[in-house]
């Protein structure tokens, strides 16, 4: 299994990348700074939009945990990679926003719906990113974070699986700390149940 981890400097990017490690993955990182690393592991060190085919090339998996406070960067991002990545069988998984999903199962409005209007700007750039996903002939998958996504929290190793309604636990929050949404993410590598769909992860 080889994995390319687009972002590995970044809270989910590296969070992945020691989890991936662990389960002695032949793991890339795909840095614009390498001097930014925690971990020794092979590097293509460049901007993400000047990565070409032949960077990516012979990958199983690339993770993408970009991250960006220019919300436009996230539609641009997706188009690229499906450009440089179609007519491989290299798998995409993108860690996308919360905000695209469905606030219940009658799925009449998303998170993205019930934000303030200042912020509904940054989940229709999230929504735009992952339609270019589900419109392209990729092997594809788009997860996305609940409500509340802890980048200081424990390592539970539990959590449930959805598509595309927002998850909540048995205490009514919806919930998971970046260590278990990486968890999430190397097991669904490892054992894909989600290929070509939406996917999110909580604590239960």
């Amino acid at each position: 299994m080889k994995l390319a981890i687009i972002g590995a400097t970044g809270k989910t990017g590296n969070a992945v990348l020691e989890v991936a490690r662990t389960r002695k993955i032949t793991v890339t990182a795909v840095v614009r700074n390498a001097a930014k690393l925690t971990e020794p592991v092979s590097v293509i060190e460049k901007d993400i939009f000047a990565l070409t085919p032949a960077d990516l090339q012979g990958f199983d998996v690339v993770i993408c945990a970009f991250a960006s406070s220019k919300k436009s960067d996230y539609p641009r991002v997706n188009q690229h990679l499906v450009e440089i990545l179609t007519g491989t069988d290299t798998r995409l998984i993108v860690v996308g926003s919360g905000a695209t999903l469905f606030t219940d199962e009658t799925r009449q409005k998303t998170v993205g719906d019930e934000l303030p209007l200042i912020m509904r700007n940054s989940s229709r750039k999230h929504l735009q990113a992952r339609q270019i996903l589900q419109a392209s002939r990729l092997n594809w998958t788009y997860m996305a974070p609940p409500m509340n996504y802890v980048p200081d929290g424990n390592a539970t190793g539990s959590y449930q699986v959805g598509h595309d309604v927002l998850l909540y636990d048995r205490h009514g929050d919806s919930t998971i700390s970046y260590a278990d949404m990486a968890l999430a993410l190397v097991d669904e590598v490892e054992h894909p149940q989600n290929e070509r769909q939406l996917m999110t992860v909580a604590w239960k």
